[in-house]
């Protein structure tokens, strides 16, 4: 596997590609992939200084068909500061997702934030449950997130009938971008868990920026 990658003065940076787990898991995860590439500059320099039980200090972790960068604090004191930013909700993440259907009107609307809690499906474990009043609270656990999905910007495609998004989270939880749309009726493109119609086509999200406020 070849591997996209850079580095400035508090991390490295790396780019997963879509359908490979982020991090330890049944399947083979990217890193397991990435460092079975130890001869290459970067790898090496996470072997020496960090080991596999911190998931050699990565500071994010990603959907398993969500592509876009890792990345691997340089040091204790980036890792010890990020987390303090992401307990502020100071760290900012951009996401391109495309969804069916035209969603402009939400953003015109001013109803572009998307704000209902989240919670662990009680008996699925590859779902999370938008907490809505009409939710059946037998199927999710008593623990709610609540997190925030702000929609930014939006270019519909009139040939297929799909809207390409441009996404905001601060604090987030897993599937959540994912979970928030479909629950109002614009689901991602061919996403087998939220969208009951099957497509052959595989679905990916975009994690393409993060800014910090400090």
């Amino acid at each position: 596997m070849k591997f996209v990658w850079y580095e400035d003065n508090w991390c490295f940076y790396i780019w997963k590609p879509a359908w490979i787990p982020t991090t330890f898991w049944k399947e083979k995860s990217f890193l397991e992939y990435i460092f079975e590439e130890k001869d290459h500059k970067v790898i090496q320099s996470l072997l020496n200084e960090f080991g596999a039980e911190d998931e050699y200090w990565l500071l994010n972790r990603l959907d398993t068909p969500t592509k876009g960068l890792l990345y691997f604090a340089k040091n204790k004191e980036v890792k010890k500061e990020y987390k303090e930013l992401q307990k502020q909700w100071k760290v900012n993440k951009y996401y391109i997702a495309e969804v069916y259907w035209d969603i402009r009107y939400r953003i015109r609307e001013n109803w572009n934030i998307i704000d209902y809690p989240i919670a662990h499906h009680k008996f699925s474990k590859d779902r999370m449950v938008v907490v809505l009043p009409n939710t059946d609270w037998r199927k999710i656990d008593n623990r709610l997130h609540r997190v925030k999905t702000k929609i930014l910007e939006s270019l519909y495609n009139d040939a297929e009938q799909t809207t390409t998004l441009i996404i905001n989270i601060q604090k987030w939880i897993r599937h959540q971008i994912r979970s928030h749309l479909s629950s109002i009726w614009y689901p991602i493109v061919w996403d087998e868990i939220y969208w009951k119609k099957k497509d052959k086509k595989k679905w990916d999200l975009q994690l393409y920026s993060i800014g910090l406020t400090v």
